[in-house]
């Protein structure tokens, strides 16, 4: 089970580090559920964590339906994130309470000509059938799915995050993120998921009991 962490701050980053974190997710602006950072902060990524480092590719807040002109800003979010020696970025696209297979399809080949993994973020939980949507992304090719079952927090989709564990056929792995924390992390454990995403820099405060409590408990797993 892989451990993610979003990073929004530079002492986010060396927290990440110091505290041996996996793999992170870069964004700015967390009060607004995360958006595409400064290509200044991608570029100091690398020089600060060493593990892997996906970059959230989200032009704004205003829902997930995204205009010809911000499509091509994502495409060229995606390209500087290659520049920036990022391992994946994280995005998704809808129409109306689907996933749009066109516009997802275009960034999922562009990523994946640049050699860069896809995560289809936390849009997924606005989606009306979200067992059928989850295949819909194996079929594109996103290897990483951010969900909390369709609920306010993961620990509300608990049952959701367990049905869609055990849909078979599914190529997409599962990971699990929304108000995850150091007192209920252990009731994602057995569920089949892939992974678990936590925030770690909330406010500029580094949540260091967190990632103490998830870390050594994962340890015991």
């Amino acid at each position: 089970m892989i451990l993610e962490a979003c990073v929004s701050t530079i002492n986010g980053l060396k927290a990440a580090q110091k505290y041996g974190i996996q793999r992170i997710e870069i964004c700015k602006d967390l009060h607004l559920e995360g958006l595409t950072p400064t290509e200044e902060f991608q570029s100091i990524t690398n020089d600060i964590f060493n593990g892997e480092s996906y970059v959230m590719i989200r032009p704004h807040n205003n829902g997930f339906d995204y205009t010809k002109n911000e499509l091509e800003l994502m495409m060229q979010s995606i390209k500087i994130a290659k520049n920036n020696q990022a391992h994946g970025v994280v995005f998704g696209i809808l129409q109306n309470d689907k996933v749009d297979l066109k516009k997802n399809e275009k960034l999922v080949k562009l990523a994946k000509d640049l050699e860069l993994k896809c995560t289809f973020h936390k849009a997924f939980d606005e989606c009306k059938n979200i067992n059928q949507s989850l295949l819909e992304l194996s079929e594109i090719g996103f290897d990483w799915v951010l969900t909390s079952g369709k609920e306010k927090n993961a620990k509300l989709g608990l049952q959701n995050l367990k049905m869609l564990s055990k849909i078979k056929n599914r190529k997409t792995k599962i990971l699990a993120g929304g108000g995850i924390s150091g007192l209920n992390y252990h009731k994602f454990l057995n569920l089949g998921l892939d992974g678990i995403h936590f925030s770690i820099d909330k406010n500029n405060i580094i949540e260091v009991e967190k990632i103490m409590s998830i870390k050594n408990g994962l340890k015991l797993y």
